[in-house]
C-alpha cells in the first residue's frame, strides 16, 4: 500500500515542473533567466528544506505525520494556482505517444540540447549521492547525528541554494556558458574538501553550502539555455530535462548505499569526483556549441538556435 501510493506521489509531483516552462513562456525574453532561476530554485529549496522539516516532524510526531502535513500544504498550493495563472490559450491537440516521441526528436534537433542534458543530468547525480550518503556519514561515528541533527544540515544547503537563486541573471547577461564551467570547478572543489573534511562538522557545512551554489548554479543556467530555443519546443525540452535529472538523481541515490558498502565516504567521493569530471569534459568540448544559446544583440534569446 506504501509502495501504491508513493508511487502516485511521483506521478502527482510532475505538477510542479510544469510551471519552469510555463513561467518562462509567461516572462518578457530579456527576464528569461531571471524568472527561471526564481521557479526552478524553488525545486531544489523544497527539497532541501524538506529534510530538515521532515526531520523534525519525524521525531516529534512520527514518520506519517509529514505526509498528513503535506497533503494539506499541497490542497493549500492548489488553490492558489488555480487564483493566479493566468488564463492560456489552447493549442493544437496532439496525440499523446506523439507528443512523447516528438520530445526525442526535439533533443536531437538541438545540438546544444543533449550536452546540456547530460552536464544538468550528472550535477543532479552528485547532488543526489551526496545528501544520501551523508546521512550515513552523519549517523555513524564520530558524529552519530539523529535524524533531527542530521535535517539541520538542511539549512546549511538552503543558505546555498538562495545564494545561487539569481544565477539566471548571468544568462540574460551573455555569460551562461563561462558560468557553467565554473560552478563545475566549484563542484569538483566542494567534493575535493568533502574528501578532505569528512571528520569536521564545519568543513562539512562550507562543504554542503558551495555544493548547493554550484548545483543549483549548473541546473539553472543549464534549463535557461534549453529555453532559449525555440518557443514551441520548450515544453519538450522541460520534459528531457525534469526525465534527465531524475534518471541521474534516481542513479546517484541508488549507487550511494552500495558504494558506502564497498568503501564509505571514499568511495562515494571517488565516484562523484569521477561523474563531476565526466561533466566538466562534456563542458570543454561542447562550449562553443552551448554558446549558441546565449543571449546576444545578433542572437535574441528567442530566435531560434542554429542547427548546423
Amino acid at each position: 500500500m506504501l509502495l501504491t501510493a508513493l508511487g502516485g506521489v511521483g506521478l502527482t509531483t510532475v505538477g510542479a515542473q510544469l510551471l519552469t516552462p510555463l513561467a518562462s513562456e509567461l516572462a518578457e525574453p530579456e527576464r528569461r533567466g531571471r524568472v527561471v532561476g526564481a521557479v526552478a530554485s524553488g525545486s531544489l529549496i523544497g527539497i532541501l528544506l524538506s529534510r530538515t522539516i521532515s526531520g523534525f516532524v519525524a521525531d516529534l510526531l512520527g514518520w506519517r505525520a509529514i505526509y498528513v502535513i503535506a497533503a494539506a500544504v499541497t490542497l493549500l498550493l492548489a488553490g492558489v494556482l488555480c487564483t493566479v495563472i493566468p488564463p492560456l490559450a489552447p493549442r493544437e491537440p496532439v496525440a499523446y505517444p506523439r507528443l512523447l516521441a516528438s520530445v526525442f526528436t526535439t533533443v536531437a534537433h538541438h545540438r546544444v540540447a543533449a550536452p546540456t542534458l547530460a552536464i544538468c543530468a550528472a550535477s543532479f547525480a552528485v547532488f543526489s549521492m551526496f545528501w544520501t550518503s551523508l546521512t550515513y556519514l552523519l549517523t555513524a561515528p564520530p558524529f552519530s547525528f539523529s535524524v533531527s541533527q542530521v535535517g539541520l544540515l538542511g539549512l546549511a544547503g538552503l543558505a546555498g541554494a538562495l545564494a545561487a537563486r539569481r544565477t539566471g541573471a548571468l544568462h540574460d547577461r551573455g555569460w551562461s556558458v563561462p558560468a557553467t564551467g565554473l560552478a563545475l570547478t566549484l563542484l569538483v572543489l566542494s567534493l575535493a574538501a568533502a574528501w578532505a573534511g569528512r571528520n569536521s562538522i564545519v568543513a562539512l557545512v562550507v562543504v554542503v553550502i558551495a555544493l548547493d551554489i554550484a548545483t543549483q548554479s549548473i541546473l539553472v543556467l543549464g534549463q535557461t539555455r534549453l529555453f532559449a530555443l525555440p518557443g514551441a519546443a520548450r515544453s519538450r525540452l522541460n520534459t528531457a530535462f525534469v526525465v534527465s535529472n531524475f534518471l541521474g538523481g534516481a542513479l546517484g541515490s541508488a549507487i550511494a548505499g552500495p558504494l558506502w558498502s564497498a568503501g564509505g565516504w571514499a568511495a562515494i567521493m571517488t565516484a562523484s569526483l569521477a561523474i563531476t569530471l565526466a561533466g566538466l569534459t562534456v563542458w570543454s568540448l561542447t562550449r562553443r556549441r552551448l554558446a549558441h544559446t546565449t543571449p546576444t544583440p545578433d542572437h535574441p534569446a528567442d530566435a531560434p538556435a542554429p542547427v548546423p
